[in-house]
């Protein structure tokens, strides 16, 4: 879990100051969290990884295409799924469950602190209600200058990570 904190670190630098995560911290990560797998459960926890990080990428693939979540954030949960041999059972599920409680409390904040959060809020609603009302999913509209709404999922990740290595949770 060393690397994986470290590979976190520069990520979250790279995604507060540039609003990018790097490839090639997505690949050290991913390289060392699947040998890393094989090493602790051979075949198995390697098959176990990249079958966790394909899930991964078949749940929030859809929300990239629609616009609401980057390719960083996307390959970023798939790395980090590449650990999930080296965790407890039902791990990863936690860490990904914790994330996302972060994230929301996050948002939550800035929603109290920021106006236009609070307007993306409604901008969401409406939006949801349309895709319900229509069944067509339009392209989400994001206004990249608005830099107050953007919750950028390095950071709750990164937390869930430490709470998780520091024994918060399982």
């Amino acid at each position: 879990m060393g690397i994986l904190i470290g590979v976190f670190c520069v990520v979250i630098f790279m995604d507060w100051r540039y609003y990018r995560i790097p490839n090639v911290c997505i690949f050290i990560g991913t390289a060392a969290g699947l040998v890393t797998a094989y090493s602790s459960c051979h075949a198995a926890g390697f098959l176990g990884s990249v079958g966790t990080a394909a899930v991964i990428f078949l749940a929030f693939y859809p929300f990239y295409l629609m616009g609401t979540l980057g390719a960083g954030d996307v390959k970023l949960f798939m790395m980090t799924g590449c650990y999930s041999a080296c965790m407890e059972p039902h791990g990863f599920v936690h860490y990904m469950f914790v994330t996302m409680a972060v994230a929301g409390a996050i948002s939550a904040v800035k929603m109290i602190v920021y106006t236009e959060s609070r307007e993306r809020l409604f901008y969401l609603m409406r939006y949801l209600r349309k895709v319900v009302m229509t069944g067509v999913v339009d392209q989400y509209q994001i206004d990249r200058a608005q830099k107050r709404c953007v919750v950028r999922l390095s950071i709750p990740a990164f937390i869930s990570l430490i709470m998780m290595c520091a024994g918060v949770y399982a």
